[in-house]
């Protein structure tokens, strides 16, 4: 009397083709980053510095906004 083979999840066949696929992207992903070109430490520098200023400029505006609004429905309101 043969045995079926069990078709649960986790059967040999299953698991080589989920590894063979991940190491298929993984070196398709090692082949992209041959691709890419690094900005230099001091563009980094420069890109970094304008995007913790435009932050800070919109935390202000968005302060001061908040700020304004509440004055105006505090004076509406009457509190």
């Amino acid at each position: 009397m043969s045995q079926k083979p069990r078709r649960g999840v986790f059967n040999l066949e299953t698991i080589i083709s989920a590894m063979n696929a991940l190491t298929t992207y993984l070196k398709h992903v090692r082949d992209e980053f041959q691709h890419i070109v690094w900005p230099s430490r001091d563009t980094a520098i420069a890109h970094t510095l304008v995007v913790i200023i435009i932050a800070l400029v919109i935390a202000v505006l968005v302060g001061v906004l908040d700020y304004l609004f509440g004055g105006i429905v505090s004076h509406v309101v009457g509190a």
